[in-house]
């Protein structure tokens, strides 16, 4: 609000003030959105008071101090509509899996019938999901694995699960972290995942029919694979495949074989480094693709043998190398990333800074920095930030 001269309205109280600035902060005497004192003015998809006494939305989960469960959407969750897992002494085996009394097993949070999961710490579970939708939420660190072998979570069914920031790892024998079984349409979308250290046969992602979505993941250092998706549909952004296979393995960082109905979406993603066994296509792998698909604005570069392969799979505004791929802005250079090892984020020096598809509209990089730094988006997962 503004006095008779244009200036702000000074207020001595919050009778003074009204919506949207319905608070009087002190010692400026301004009205506000809201204070620390009264930071219960706001609510809903915007529940935290932030600089400048502006409601904004939850970036953390520690900022909901009701339910400790913050929302994709900025909002807090509600506790009752929470199944919270934990393990012991944390959690205990109980039926409640409430935010007082923690259970100990997945399968116990899913019994509860509640739409939103939390995790805590490690969880060494087989998991199984069919016919839900469900939405599972992480505390920093949090794990689900499996210590004896076979496949760690399986999506099946006419299942919706929406899975942020949890690591999977730790499949063994013939399994693999995520698994999408044929006959179902089921969907999956993993956001700012981590899947590591998956040394069974699948590797780490083994879809095979629904829909994989995963967008802002580490997918590294899985003895049996990267990502294998069969008659699927896809939609992959901002994700590191690397360090994935080795040499008894049919594919490195990538592997699609047929096509689902739906999207088919590979861009701004680096995979690198990726092995398997001889005359293997190392890095992304096309079989038996029926239709023209195009991937963009990709680095697939230094994987141990062939880079791409496969007919009527198209690459454009990206860095491929060193075997050259023929399409419209791509490049054949070292990304030239960062000196730290398992990073593969890029350098200043790198050449594929502001090379990427002038009519890309991707807003973020896998890390949350904004798109583009520069003129133009980079090329890969990383968007350099100078």
């Amino acid at each position: 609000a503004e006095d008779a001269t244009g200036g702000p309205h000074l207020c001595t109280s919050n009778a003074q003030c009204s919506a949207p600035t319905s608070i009087c902060e002190f010692p400026s005497n301004t009205c506000v959105q809201c204070t620390v004192a009264q930071a219960s003015a706001c609510s809903g998809a915007r529940p935290v008071c932030g600089a400048g006494g502006s409601c904004r939305g939850c970036t953390s989960h520690a900022e909901c101090l009701g339910s400790n469960t913050c929302l994709p959407d900025g909002s807090c969750a509600n506790s009752d509509d929470v199944a919270y897992i934990a393990p012991w002494p944390d959690g205990t085996d109980n039926p409640a899996c409430s935010m007082a009394t923690p259970c100990t097993k997945v399968a116990n949070a899913l019994a509860t019938g509640r739409r939103y999961l939390k995790l805590h710490g490690t969880t060494d579970e087989a998991v199984t999901i069919k016919d839900r939708d469900v939405t599972m939420l992480s505390d920093p660190r949090a794990t689900l694995t499996r210590t004896s072998n076979g496949h760690i979570l399986i999506v099946d069914g006419a299942s919706n699960v929406e899975i942020y920031d949890l690591a999977i790892n730790g499949a063994s024998g013939n399994g693999t972290g995520i698994w999408l079984p044929p006959g179902g349409s089921q969907s999956l979308t993993l956001t700012r995942g981590k899947m590591a250290g998956n040394n069974g046969a699948g590797g780490a992602i083994t879809v095979s029919g629904g829909t994989l979505n995963l967008y802002q993941s580490m997918v590294a250092l899985n003895t049996g694979g990267g990502i294998s998706l069969t008659a699927a549909s896809f939609d992959l952004e901002n994700n590191i495949v690397a360090q994935n296979g080795g040499p008894g393995t049919m594919y490195g960082g990538l592997l699609i074989r047929q096509l689902g109905g739906g999207a088919h979406t590979i861009e701004f993603n680096t995979i690198t480094q990726n092995g398997g066994g001889p005359d293997v296509t190392t890095g992304v792998a096309c079989e038996l693709i029926a239709q023209p698909i195009s991937f963009g604005n990709n680095i697939v570069y230094g994987n141990s043998g062939v880079q791409v392969s496969g007919q009527n799979c198209a690459w454009t505004y990206s860095d491929i190398g060193p075997d050259t791929v023929v399409g419209t802005g791509n490049m054949n250079v070292d990304p030239l990333f960062g000196p730290d090892q398992g990073n593969f984020r890029i350098t200043g020096s790198s050449k594929v800074i502001n090379q990427a598809d002038p009519d890309a509209t991707l807003a973020v990089d896998i890390d949350g920095d904004a798109r583009p730094q520069g003129g133009q988006r980079d090329i890969g997962a990383d968007e350099f930030i100078p």
